[in-house]
């Protein structure tokens, strides 16, 4: 309920200072304890009449973003459980919650292009946080999350309930807010929430000028000032946030028109993913799976996926809605001849057996907006320098090797591909990365081909870090469970699946289980599959 301060913060403003002068010197102290009991126990009705009346405009309101079901963290929050979740859809469903709450209050709010595009930023006038405040109270009473001060940054709520009146504490000097809930799928595997959320920035009035405008608490990616009387339009939640779908089905935010400006990592081009099948039977079908399903999850913006099917391809593979191509009758080495699949997009990714999505990307994370691809970096080594596609690579382009690329999903472009074929550059037969007992270096193609491009100006590596796994690695169990509790990687590979000793250890067994874990929710591209492991066909 209200507290002492409040309540001190209300006598202040109805009391004039002279007067409060004059009662602390003449008022008995008894008398003066006795108003300001009388204050808080007003204040608390008046609160208490206001917070039902907030939660019967939600409880009116139509929430299709609620949950199946509640659950427990595993540090004993409140979870939510939803049957196929993915984190692009988490984002929506807190935005949807946040936005319908305050529609019902007749709240105004328009969505703002954060410097952090992992969250979605609404903004509300600074004269509606008092029933900002109520509504949010009501909602998160409703469907249980979590709030915090986001300016300044203050994160002693977190573990406190929302519909609690101490989760607000913090908020009347809050310039900006930050509503959050925890999701989960129905194995409790995947918990999506605790870095995302919904923050609600608290503008203010500026009356200095003839045309009123609003003042934000803080930088965005466009400007912090907009005009009060601004034309709202539709917004796709791609232009907020570059970890979105593009072609997402739900509604659209809304925000001014002054907002609606490409950021300056979009990518507008149309990127593809390219996977190649190769290794028939139970591991080697648990890799494909793996990929489609980190690709669902992790990368909702790749708009075609090309399987390249050097085997018969599984009979669960399939898509309904035209974004699954399957390649049938594909030879080994094909790498570097994928620019002439039918209908492939110019700019995409490539997933050999193993490479894995580990946590949310951008298109940015692999492609620059002028096309130039972002081959990631592996370590280079002396053994590396003198790998024979190093000697390929300077024989190809007259420049020195100085630098590996790390296994996992790597960047290529058509056109840099058909420039390389057309100079018939040797490419040494690649290694099967999953029969072999111990790591294999840079791939020849990724070597060859990155060297080219970034010889030929094409290419920009980075140097995001990739998790590179042998099936046979002593203490493997230990390695893989710190992987499942962190998160934190972007790229995952996992060598060794076939090998004598990973079959004959049990770490192809392990390794299996743990992408079960990882990647428990099904990709629209596996049909007759529930998402339990068990039931798997």
């Amino acid at each position: 309920m209200t507290d002492s301060s409040s309540a001190a913060r209300v006598y202040k403003r109805i009391v004039p200072q002279p007067v409060r002068a004059v009662a602390g010197s003449r008022v008995p102290p008894k008398v003066r304890r006795k108003v300001k009991g009388g204050l808080v126990r007003t204040l608390n009705r008046r609160e208490a009449r206001l917070h039902r009346r907030a939660l019967r405009l939600v409880r009116k309101g139509d929430f299709a973003s609620a949950s199946e079901r509640r659950t427990r963290t595993p540090d004993g929050r409140v979870g939510h459980v939803h049957q196929g979740l993915t984190v692009d859809l988490a984002r929506r469903l807190d935005h949807d919650l946040v936005t319908s709450a305050l529609d019902a209050a007749d709240i105004p709010w328009f969505a703002v292009p954060a410097l952090d595009d992992r969250r979605i930023c609404l903004a509300v006038e600074q004269q509606d946080k008092g029933q900002v405040r109520r509504v949010l109270r009501a909602l998160l009473e409703e469907h249980t999350g979590y709030v915090v001060s986001a300016s300044p940054v203050n994160n002693d709520t977190r573990t406190v309930p929302g519909s609690h009146l101490k989760a607000w504490k913090n908020y009347g000097r809050s310039k900006a807010i930050r509503i959050t809930w925890l999701r989960t799928e129905p194995t409790e595997n995947l918990w999506v929430g605790e870095d995302q959320g919904i923050e609600i920035e608290f503008w203010t009035v500026n009356t200095d000028l003839p045309n009123e405008r609003l003042v934000g608490p803080r930088p965005n990616r466009v400007q912090r000032v907009v005009s009060r009387d601004a034309v709202g339009i539709e917004i796709g939640f791609d232009r907020l946030s570059g970890y979105c779908d593009i072609d997402g089905d739900m509604d659209p935010s809304v925000t001014v028109e002054q907002f609606d400006i490409a950021r300056l990592e979009e990518i507008s081009f149309p990127v593809d993913a390219v996977l190649l099948w190769q290794h028939p039977g139970a591991w080697g079908e648990e890799l494909l799976r793996a990929s489609l399903r980190s690709l669902h999850q992790y990368a909702p913006w790749v708009d075609v996926v090309h399987v390249v099917a050097q085997a018969p391809a599984p009979e669960w593979l399939r898509g309904d809605d035209g974004r699954l191509a399957v390649v049938s009758g594909g030879r080994h080495g094909a790498d570097g001849y994928l620019h002439l699949l039918p209908d492939l997009a110019e700019h995409f990714l490539l997933f050999r057996p193993g490479a894995l999505l580990g946590r949310p990307t951008r298109p940015f994370d692999y492609f620059t907006p002028n096309g130039t691809t972002r081959p990631r970096r592996g370590l280079w080594t002396a053994e590396e320098s003198f790998a024979p596609w190093t000697v390929h690579a300077y024989s190809a382009t007259g420049r020195a090797v100085t630098q590996s690329f790390a296994p996992g999903p790597q960047p290529f472009t058509c056109s840099g591909l058909g420039r390389l074929a057309e100079g018939e550059a040797v490419v040494e037969p690649p290694p099967d990365g999953q029969v072999e007992p111990r790591l294999t270096g840079t791939h020849p193609v990724d070597g060859l081909a990155h060297h080219f491009a970034y010889a030929h100006g094409l290419a920009d590596p980075s140097g995001e870090t990739t998790a590179v796994v042998h099936a046979a690695l002593p203490g493997l169990a230990l390695q893989l469970e710190r992987l499942l509790v962190r998160r934190d990687l972007q790229q995952l590979q996992f060598f060794g699946l076939g090998s004598d000793e990973a079959l004959s250890r049990g770490g192809s067994q392990a390794v299996i289980g743990f992408l079960h874990r990882y990647f428990p929710v099904a990709s629209p591209f596996e049909h007759g599959n529930p998402e339990d492991p068990e039931t798997y066909t």
